[in-house]
């Protein structure tokens, strides 16, 4: 037993006593590493990203080149950002840079051209030929998409065939490949001509000088029972022909994502027009057949199929684009629309023409409507020959998914401002 004032402890008090010791010296290192820990978690989410942005600015025509960091304001979401470089290219030079470190930009240039057309037009040839006379440089890669196949333009071809015998390659290659890829659509806008003519020829006094299309001794109620079926699946069909697949486009945009260089689109795209009965041969059809219910169910089934719209996401094409860094532009072929005695010729392009014109604008490229496709093209390939290249490091940037809205401004100017919409934070 130890004895009272005994300087010597016990064997258990001096246990007890380490026991303590070790509990406050654990205590002690979990208050010395929890801030630690929360600080690196927190690091962990602080994530920085570098965005870039391509811009291009003009006053009226001219482009304007002489801008500085202090004359440009960027916002994501409303927000202010600091931009902290801004590069000057032209073609794919480097000619001015200021920045607080090198961010070291891919200039390098990759140009598309998309066909979507009915027919050949031969000024597409004078488009090409401006392109490698007036844009394209030896570091350029080229990939051709016409209706039914892929092109990449390999440097070796460039290296040892002649100008003129690469522009008259795509030439005979486009051609070829109009003629064979909507070669089913063009035979079925000739059959809808000959349904429609026979369509308003019943009940007129020209009807036996329909198109062969049913026997002579057919009588008109028989002709509509044959033609109207047969005009709505052909409809339908064209129309199934002539969408444009917002799938194939987004999958486009997704795969030119995953490349760093500068990425230059030009869409061709040639007006189109559906034949359709004219609204008074309709309108007399449909007096024609008043006790004929089905007849006239198909009739007015022709009013909603005329006027449905064109199924595609414009937020979710535009999205795509933009985060891709895809400089988008579209070249609209406009032609006559053909004047066909009893035949209503419609306009079927509004539709598509609408949707790619906006994804035009969020990508920060332009639209240029022309019966010269070569003339088209040659402005819409000017301003995509100088821009800068903009560099920001989000606030708070946090990878959630969300689609972040990018707006670029001139201060003190009314300057025409054209960048990308924005990116995803992936």
């Amino acid at each position: 037993m130890r004895k009272k004032n005994d300087p010597c402890p016990s064997k258990s008090g001096i246990e007890y006593e380490m026991k303590y010791i070790a509990i406050i010296f654990f205590l002690l290192v979990l208050l010395f590493l929890i801030p630690q820990l929360f600080a690196q978690a927190v690091q962990h989410e602080a994530i920085v990203a570098n965005i870039s942005v391509s811009l291009r600015v003009f006053d009226g025509d001219r482009f304007v080149e002489d801008l500085t960091l202090n004359d440009l304001e960027l916002y994501e979401d409303g927000k202010p950002q600091k931009i902290q470089g801004l590069y000057l290219t032209r073609q794919s030079v480097i000619e001015r840079s200021q920045a607080g470190r090198d961010f070291s930009p891919n200039t390098a240039r990759r140009f598309y051209f998309m066909f979507q057309i009915t027919d050949f037009n031969p000024q597409i040839t004078e488009a090409i030929d401006h392109f490698f006379t007036h844009v394209y440089q030896p570091e350029d890669q080229v990939v051709i998409m016409t209706p039914i196949k892929n092109y990449v333009l390999s440097q070796e071809a460039l290296e040892v065939k002649t100008r003129d015998a690469i522009i008259q390659d795509i030439r005979n290659a486009l051609r070829r490949d109009t003629s064979v890829g909507v070669s089913e659509f063009n035979s079925l806008v000739r059959d809808l001509k000959k349904i429609v003519h026979s369509l308003t020829a019943i009940g007129t006094s020209s009807e036996r000088t329909m198109y062969n299309l049913e026997s002579s001794d057919s009588t008109s109620s028989s002709s509509l029972e044959y033609l109207l079926p047969r005009y709505h699946d052909t409809l339908q069909h064209l129309e199934e022909l002539r969408l444009v697949e917002e799938g194939r486009f987004v999958r486009f945009a997704a795969q030119l994502k995953k490349l760093d260089e500068q990425k230059i689109v030009f869409f061709f795209y040639q007006r189109e027009f559906r034949p359709e009965i004219e609204a008074g041969a309709l309108d007399r059809l449909l007096t024609f057949t008043q006790s004929d219910h089905s007849v006239q169910a198909q009739l007015r089934e022709l009013f909603y199929f005329y006027h449905r719209e064109v199924n595609l996401s414009v937020t979710k094409l535009c999205q795509a684009f933009s985060d891709a860094s895809i400089v988008f532009n579209l070249i609209y072929m406009n032609r006559q629309q053909e004047n066909i005695a009893g035949i209503y010729m419609r306009e079927q392009s509004e539709d598509v023409f609408k949707v790619f014109s906006q994804v035009a604008a969020s990508s920060g490229g332009i639209v240029d409507t022309s019966q010269n496709p070569a003339a088209a093209f040659a402005n819409a390939s000017s301003l995509t020959d100088r821009s800068y290249l903009l560099y920001y490091s989000p606030e708070a940037y946090v990878r959630d998914g969300g689609f972040r809205n990018i707006v670029v401004k001139v201060k003190d100017r009314d300057y025409r401002v054209l960048h990308r919409q924005g990116y995803y934070a992936n």
